[in-house]
């Protein structure tokens, strides 16, 4: 019994120490943080064949340096830079979506961009943005004016 009782004892400190020291899901003890201005950006309407380009700007608000492993538009009509060095603590970085909006006239777009950094078990975030393409209004191709064939008999 007296095993049981400190078993029981023992099991119940670990618990309530280890419940003390967990952080929130989205917290990190230490080590780089990234925290973005905005994750989410309307562009409204644009015209179809144009690039839309949007700048997503973050801040490391951690204590080490934080890298951007990989930036990966969800498809192929959207295209990224962002910052290749290391951002220092209290430093901004950026990642820039540019979405070309040939093939989409008259439809709405919702892309976005998957953000790998070195922050650990919270490493992803994702970007998102979205509009409408109006389809572009082309101007008609005037043909010349042919005048009738005429034969004449001679």
């Amino acid at each position: 019994m007296k095993k049981v009782l400190t078993l029981v004892f023992a099991l119940t400190i670990i618990t309530a120490s280890s419940s003390f020291a967990q952080l929130p899901d989205n917290e990190v003890a230490g080590g780089p943080k990234i925290n973005f201005e905005e994750t989410s950006f309307d562009f409204g309407e644009i015209e179809e064949g144009s690039y839309a380009k949007h700048i997503f700007e973050f801040k490391n608000i951690g204590d080490k340096p934080l890298l951007l492993k990989e930036v990966k538009p969800a498809c192929g009509c959207t295209a990224s830079e962002w910052t290749r060095e290391p951002i220092l603590p209290g430093e901004k970085g950026s990642v820039t979506a540019v979405f070309n909006s040939r093939g989409y006239g008259g439809r709405s777009f919702h892309k976005s961009i998957s953000v790998t950094t070195n922050m650990g078990t919270n490493a992803q975030k994702v970007l998102f943005f979205k509009g409408n393409v109006i389809k572009k209004v082309t101007e008609p191709v005037e043909q010349p004016v042919q005048s009738p064939v005429r034969i004449e008999n001679q």
